[in-house]
């Protein structure tokens, strides 16, 4: 691994590569040597710099300023910096950040190694002279004189002061005069300019002024029947609702506007209408282009509906549409609602309707019974619901009784019930549901003949379809004669499979021990075996069959099936 040191050789003045005259900037020259391994180092590297206030750790003064493909010639590199306005007679220290030049810019991350130490910034020779060009403290700077003789009036013997360097107080004989003070003059100015001598306009009363001077009016202007006057000279005095005009609107009186008012605030309430009338305030909402006249009420203590509430009243039909009483429940078709949504009418109807489907749904509170069903908008047939009427498809009755109905016009007619009022259920046509037990059975009888250490099959295949996730109850039972020719122990097995892309997979089986003396048809047994399987499931089709099977014994077994059957039962959830 590279490690790398620099250290400042030599800080050169400031700006010394430009001309004796330029003006003198921030920059500066910074001069360092690079070693590798403590040899020095040659080639193009990146070089960043930053400065802080103190030798460690510290505060960052100015920014970071990045050099690209610096040329390091026998360890030594010189390269230009100007971090601004940063130094004010505190110490600073340089960081350095190096790494051989990679080809991209030296402002992308990656690949630096800090140099440490930092390094101190000495002063150079326009830095010294900083140092003391703020402290002129000796009397030749000042032409021997201390500095509060520049500072006392009285000392001023010679020249006259610009105009420029006099107070904005001060006046002067061509500029023109605003006097914020009072005035007084021991002897009566004279005024010779061509013109007006002067103009006043303070509103305040000019005691003794010619009254021919005022407005460039004399007394004559001032006659009842010809005098005029700028109206915002009126300061005092009330004018009479009298001398208004028609247009203009008075608190007293009911006001028409003929236009459209805004009223533009940035309070929170800009408009409130207050009344004390206790029959509740009003505001009236008409459209005189055939329109109705509505009523927005806030109710007072006498009024009819109760004090306290908000009412929507049809004015024209003399009735209230809509209330909101002072617990927030809303009633449509009532004044006094009992819950927080109450819709009220002779076989009051809820309507949903879906704008993006002929169809609609509705609720239907009549002949004591909640109907829902479906409504048609349209003005043609939808499904078997005539255009512009509606079908009844479920409801609850007042007596408890629960179920399907129709209901195409006057009382409903029920159809399948859930619960009739006393909790029993009826229903028509069959009844196919996913969470009730199916059952599927299937049962034969075949003669088998002899088997030896042989397998015949029973029922071939019987299939099942699963409609969800649940569990499969196989219940397998068969009659079997068997006897055995040969004097050593066999045995015969009754077994269910699964079938399973062409494969048959053992799930269960029944074993039926052959012993001696069964050594012929006659001394033939008769053994009913059974078989009792239950598998968890999910959605699809599963394929079972039966089969016997003979095994053991070195010589012949036997027998006759009187019987077999299988019975499948789904469950769709466990206990």
């Amino acid at each position: 691994m590279k490690t790398y040191s620099g250290w400042l050789i030599t800080l050169v003045a400031i700006m010394a590569i430009h001309a004796a005259q330029a003006q003198v900037t921030t920059a500066f020259i910074y001069q360092g040597e690079l070693a590798e391994g403590g040899q020095p180092s040659s080639g193009v590297y990146d070089m960043r710099f930053r400065l802080f206030n103190t030798l460690s750790a510290g505060t960052q003064a100015g920014p970071t300023l990045c050099a690209e493909n610096v040329q390091v010639v026998n360890g030594r590199f010189t390269v230009e910096l100007d971090f601004g306005q940063v130094f004010t007679g505190a110490s600073r220290f340089v960081e350095i950040d190096v790494r051989p030049d990679v080809g991209t810019l030296c402002t992308a991350a990656g690949g630096y190694v800090a140099l440490e130490p930092r390094q101190k910034l000495t002063a150079t020779p326009h830095a010294a002279y900083a140092l003391t060009a703020n402290a002129a403290n000796t009397a030749s700077l000042l032409n021997n004189q201390p500095a509060s003789f520049y500072q006392n009036a009285n000392n001023l013997t010679s020249g006259t002061i610009p105009d420029a360097r006099l107070s904005t107080n001060v006046t002067t004989l061509s500029g023109s005069q605003v006097f914020s003070g009072s005035k007084t003059f021991s002897s009566p100015p004279a005024f010779s300019a061509a013109g007006s001598p002067f103009n006043v306009s303070s509103t305040t009363r000019v005691n003794n002024l010619n009254a021919d001077l005022l407005d460039g009016l004399d007394s004559t202007a001032f006659a009842a029947a010809a005098h005029t006057h700028d109206a915002s000279a009126i300061v005092s005095g009330t004018l009479a609702d009298a001398r208004l005009a028609p247009n203009i609107p008075r608190l007293a009186l009911s006001n028409t506007f003929t236009n459209t008012q805004v009223i533009s605030l940035a309070t929170q309430t800009p408009l409130a209408l207050a009344s004390s009338n206790t029959g509740g305030t009003w505001v009236n909402l008409q459209n005189t282009g055939g329109g109705r006249t509505w009523n927005l009420i806030a109710t007072g203590s006498t009024n009819g509906e109760g004090a306290g509430k908000l009412l929507i009243r049809d004015q024209s039909a003399g009735l209230v549409r809509m209330t909101i009483d002072p617990t927030g429940r809303v009633g449509i078709g009532t004044t006094s609602p009992s819950s927080l949504l109450e819709l009220a009418q002779a076989d009051v109807n809820l309507r949903v309707r879906n704008t993006n489907d002929p169809g609609g749904g509705f609720i239907l509170n009549t002949f004591s019974t909640l109907q829902l069903g479906i409504y048609n908008p349209t003005a043609s047939a939808w499904g078997a619901v005539p255009a512009n009427t509606q079908r009844s498809m479920f409801g609850v009755q007042n007596t408890g009784r629960v179920g399907t109905l129709t209901n195409t016009s006057g009382s409903p007619v029920w159809r399948n019930t859930i619960d009739d009022g006393s909790g029993n259920a009826t229903f028509q046509g069959n009844l196919s549901a996913n969470n009730t037990p199916r059952i599927k059975h299937f049962s034969g009888s075949e003669f088998l003949g002899v088997i030896t250490n042989d397998s015949r099959t029973l029922i071939e295949n019987i299939t099942v379809t699963i409609p969800a996730s649940g569990f499969l109850q196989i219940h397998c039972h068969s009659v079997l004669n068997v006897y055995t020719t040969t004097p050593t122990a066999s045995t015969v097995f009754l077994e269910l499979k699964e079938t399973t892309g062409g494969t048959e997979v053992l799930l269960r089986e029944s074993p039926l021990r052959l012993s001696p003396p069964l050594s012929g048809p006659d001394a033939a047994i008769e053994s009913s075996q059974v078989i009792n399987h239950v598998i968890p499931v999910d959605a699809g089709t599963r394929s079972f069959k039966v089969r016997v099977r003979h095994s053991g014994g070195g010589g012949g077994g036997g027998g006759t099936l009187r019987g077999a059957d299988i019975t499948v039962t789904y469950f769709p959830t466990s206990l």
